[in-house]
């Protein structure tokens, strides 16, 4: 794991272990064919709101930021409760995709840990990787379904920690580079990355860049859509991105690249206490 590229690309490209990658795939199937329930079988596995949100949710907003996808967020500190829905349910389905999901959270843990630890060493983020994995509870691991469209994912940085990027059964994410440049990030089947969310920017003092990204439609997803697994990894610093005044998705791309370290903790308020 070169993580001198942290700073000079704005991410780091990780192979994947033997290991993980078919539990991923099998946690992908499990999702599609969890997709293909009816909605209010889906909605039965919904919980809290937009900013703390878990289980399935199905987002159709309109106009110019137009957002038209279903998702799900699991978090260990919910698989029992989401894992007794799925059970209620009583569609194999669903519980499949419980099941699978369980088993991909906790598979997962080796190789954020192993970022962590190596970011908090090459960068001086003392005590980093302990807040980490302190913050493992809550975790957010979000499986994706765009249904298709013109612009699939509009630029955005991501608000919390880091973002560890899993899965994509179709071309069409990118990043954009320092350069102020679109390019298709490097994800393929053998090779994943790691990425620095706004959390981070603010942890390492802005020596690490919250990079902005995007998925735009290709003729195959415009139509069909596209399948994509992220894992958002919060960790406890005190303070947190403010929603309640600021959406990422209505800042320019790449704003935060040249942006003072004191403009920029001014987009941060403190953090409440942890209660999901």
């Amino acid at each position: 794991m070169n993580l001198d590229t942290l700073r000079s690309d704005g991410y780091v490209s990780v192979a994947y272990p033997a290991s993980l990658r078919p539990i991923v795939a099998q946690a992908m199937k499990s999702w599609q064919d969890f997709c293909t329930l009816p909605d209010e079988k889906k909605r039965l596995l919904s919980g809290g709101d937009r900013l703390r949100d878990f289980g399935y949710m199905r987002r159709q907003d309109v106009g110019q930021r137009a957002d038209n996808k279903e998702l799900f967020h699991a978090k260990l500190s919910r698989l029992d409760e989401l894992g007794e829905r799925a059970a209620l349910l009583g569609d194999k389905r669903a519980v499949e995709f419980m099941y699978a999901t369980d088993k991909f959270l906790l598979a997962t843990v080796p190789l954020i840990r192993e970022f962590a630890i190596g970011a908090e060493e090459h960068y001086g983020l003392r005590g980093f990787a302990k807040e980490v994995e302190q913050s493992q509870q809550h975790w957010t691991f979000r499986f994706l379904h765009y249904m298709g469209g013109d612009m699939l994912a509009h630029p955005h940085a991501d608000r919390g920690g880091f973002t560890f990027h899993m899965y994509e059964d179709a071309p069409g994410g990118e990043y954009l580079d320092f350069a102020k440049q679109w390019r298709a990030w490097p994800v393929d089947h053998e090779r994943t990355i790691i990425f620095p969310s706004m959390g981070l920017q603010f942890r390492s003092q802005g020596k690490l860049k919250a990079l902005c990204h995007r998925v735009v439609s290709t003729p195959q997803t415009f139509t069909a859509g596209r399948y994509s697994m992220v894992a958002f990894i919060d960790f406890a610093m005190g303070v947190r991105f403010d929603d309640s005044r600021n959406r990422l998705q209505d800042f320019d791309p790449g704003f935060n690249y040249r942006m003072s370290q004191d403009e920029f903790e001014g987009l941060f308020i403190p953090a409440e206490s942890q209660t999901v």
